[in-house]
């Protein structure tokens, strides 16, 4: 059986007093990482294995306090084989 690989990029825009708490919760979901940071912004990369569970990561990033906005710069699927993940 094939199943799907989704990638997506948000821009997280983020109040600076908060930065540091908004930083370790969204380094706890299982399927984030952060790639770069300034004082106000987020580069967050997501992995899952459905659209929909990218956009509930998203939903639960934009529910962070502190996060004014997360904004999807770039999303890509593929296909993968038997055998791969």
């Amino acid at each position: 059986m094939n199943s799907e690989l989704h990638v997506t990029s948000l821009i997280v825009q983020v109040q600076p007093e908060k930065m540091a708490e908004v930083r370790q919760k969204i380094m706890a979901i299982k399927n984030a990482e952060l790639s770069a940071n300034n004082d106000v912004k987020l580069v967050v990369v997501v992995e899952g294995t459905s659209q929909k569970s990218l956009m509930d990561d998203i939903s639960t990033i934009n529910a962070i306090p502190g996060v004014l906005s997360a904004t999807m710069v770039y999303h890509q699927s593929e296909e993968l084989g038997e055998g791969e993940k």
